[in-house]
């Protein structure tokens, strides 16, 4: 059975209002211990409980205590979602209805990235309904917010259920044409979000992508054009060990993961798919992941401080140094800077139609002398194990003489 508990997170200032505003916390809990918690602000996940194959519990997801935490760190977007247009608009503008849209540029005066300077992840969304399995949070963007056209109504509903399940579900409608990209950031650590870098590195990962989106210059704004992952780093179609495939990174010029996977060019938010799985091997933890989104952002916290280089470090939950590789984030989306590609999945929505994203952890353990086997030797081992269950078969033996019993001395004291 699951159940909400409300309480309050803490006061942070309104960005529309400029008001003091109390945050208030929702912890969803199931039957099996599996619990979320979700703050207002940002509409971010601040935790993810869940136990190992140990029965152990433990946080798998970075962020903080309190708002002072989320605020001072807001350029690394723990947990949050973000919007309107997820990810970059190059040059701060695009062609809509014959026409030019101009937004603000937050990035390098040039660009706008993830909704320009008070995104979907500085908004205090207001409570739309507490249901028994989860909450809906609710924002209404402005016509002209940011740049962008229109007033978008904006659902996000977080629910669990008893199959270890965590949905995130975006609905959204316009009462004018605008482009609608939205999608939530959070880091994990499947190993609990205190064991570091050594614990991301023991983590077994699959993503199902033939395909990376190139990009191009310091901006790394997209070509428009698609690259096979084949006898590279990207190819993760087979297990491998995260730690193997980020020290391969040392050699080039990025430090680890930061890219875009194109899941599906033809791009229908009916169908959900499965896209991943990622493994903590030592815990049995393990999250499967589907979406229906076309696109996946996935990055292993590069850009976090670097201990090598004594730079000062992220002060997380419980007091946690946050540095370089410490986890590993998922993004689900549409292509970026779609807005400018016409050949991407459509970005934009009309009055009338209606804006879809769903996004679905399956949690789950495996027992952790399974986490290194593959699934024929699992059955291998299982056989050899019958067998050695199985009592021998006694031979057929002739009968013979009745061995008599030799008398035994008995001793006094």
């Amino acid at each position: 059975m699951v159940k909400v508990v409300e309480d309050i997170f803490g006061i942070a200032t309104n960005p529309i209002t400029k008001q003091a505003q109390v945050v208030r916390r929702y912890t969803i809990t199931n039957a099996n211990r599996l619990s979320v918690a979700i703050i207002q602000l940002g509409a971010t996940v601040q935790s993810i409980q869940t136990p190992d194959a140990y029965h152990q519990l433990a946080d798998v997801v970075l962020g903080f205590d309190d708002i002072a935490g989320y605020t001072k760190n807001r350029k690394y977007k723990f947990g949050c979602t973000l919007g309107r247009v997820t990810d970059v608009v190059a040059n701060g503008e695009f062609i809509m209805d014959e026409r030019r849209i101009i937004v603000s540029k937050n990035l390098n005066q040039k660009h706008q990235v993830n909704g320009g300077f008070v995104g979907f992840d500085q908004i205090i969304w207001d409570l739309h309904m507490k249901r028994p399995d989860g909450v809906t949070l609710r924002h209404i963007s402005k016509d002209g917010h940011e740049g962008f056209p229109g007033n978008l109504y904006v659902l996000i509903h977080f629910t669990i259920d008893d199959d270890n399940r965590f949905f995130i579900w975006i609905e959204g409608t316009t009462d004018q044409t605008t482009a609608v990209n939205i999608s939530n950031h959070i880091y994990f650590n499947l190993a609990g979000q205190k064991t570091g870098k050594r614990g991301i590195f023991d983590h077994q990962i699959t993503i199902e992508a033939t395909e990376t989106m190139e990009s191009m210059g310091d901006d790394g704004l997209p070509t428009g054009n698609f690259k096979a992952v084949d006898d590279s780093v990207y190819d993760i179609r087979l297990p491998v060990f995260l730690g193997d495939r980020v020290r391969q990174f040392e050699k080039q010029k990025v430090t680890g993961y930061d890219v875009f996977y194109a899941l599906d060019k033809e791009f229908d938010s009916n169908i959900t798919r499965y896209i991943a799985r990622f493994l903590h091997s030592h815990s049995g933890r393990f999250i499967e992941l589907y979406s229906n989104q076309p696109c996946m952002k996935f990055s292993t916290a590069n850009n976090f401080p670097q201990q090598p280089l004594g730079e000062e470090p992220i002060l997380g939950k419980e007091c946690t140094r946050y540095w370089q590789h410490c986890g590993f984030s998922l993004q689900l989306q549409n292509y970026p800077d779609a807005v400018n590609q016409p050949e991407f999945p459509r970005i934009f929505i009309n009055p009338g139609e209606h804006y879809f994203h769903e996004t679905v952890y399956q949690f789950g353990v495996q027992e952790s002398w399974k986490c290194c086997a593959d699934p024929n030797e699992i059955s291998e081992l299982c056989e050899e194990s019958k067998e050695k269950l199985e009592p021998e078969p006694k031979p057929d033996l002739e009968p013979g003489p009745v061995p008599v019993p030799v008398p035994v001395k008995k001793t006094g004291f």
